[in-house]
């Protein structure tokens, strides 16, 4: 691995355990001191739902530490850029082995990106996660884009797991409830028209959003 791979790395490590120890919301913070790497971090207002927060690494060619992220122009300069609900999918995606692009697809169907969404049955934030899901795992903030996805990424890998690592039953199971989808002869994405109209709309979508993107 070259430097400037150890050092992204090394970058987007320290940020990671910054946000999930520290919670660190500093305007600007310096990375590693004397080094060659910076972290902004900002709020943009004007997407407030899908990028509520960023935080953009930069890495320059020498190891002089600078005052600002205002490098000179003959300085070259990489960035990295996180976004607060795209972090959240990649730390719950790692931790329970659920492809990211799942989950993200999952998130685009139950809320757009909406931590605030309430649903008319009670479902909370990105994922819509339910009370019973909330008590289940101890989800102090519902609304909360890190607990929030932890929780219904969780949720999905139990469904995941309960139908084998069929992750059609577990988007099904997801929306409408495994003791209906188990109760129902549902086989595969063949058999849609057995499911009620919400979910079929709900399990329609997720896999387009899963093969065609969004």
């Amino acid at each position: 691995m070259g430097i400037k791979s150890i050092a992204i790395a090394g970058a987007v490590g320290i940020l990671i355990s910054n946000l999930l120890i520290n919670d660190v919301y500093d305007s600007r913070a310096s990375i590693m001191g004397n080094s060659n790497i910076f972290v902004d971090s900002t709020y943009d207002d004007s997407n407030k739902f899908s990028a509520k927060k960023c935080y953009r690494v930069t890495i320059t060619d020498d190891f002089e530490c600078q005052e600002n992220n205002n490098a000179p122009d003959n300085m070259k300069k990489e960035y990295v850029i996180i976004n607060e609900v795209d972090h959240a999918i990649t730390i719950a995606s790692q931790k329970y082995g659920v492809d990211e692009k799942l989950i993200k697809s999952l998130i685009k169907q139950e809320s757009n990106f909406n931590p605030q969404c309430v649903s008319s049955a009670g479902a909370i934030g990105l994922m819509q996660i339910m009370p019973h899901t909330i008590k289940k795992f101890n989800v102090q903030d519902p609304y909360n884009v890190y607990e929030n996805v932890d929780a219904g990424t969780k949720h999905l890998r139990g469904m995941i797991e309960r139908y084998s690592g069929d992750i059609v039953k577990a988007v099904v199971a997801y929306n409408w409830g495994g003791n209906a989808l188990d109760k129902s002869g549902f086989a595969s994405l063949d058999d849609i028209s057995m499911l009620p109209q919400e979910t079929r709309i709900h399990v329609t979508n997720i896999f387009n959003y899963y093969n065609n993107g969004f």
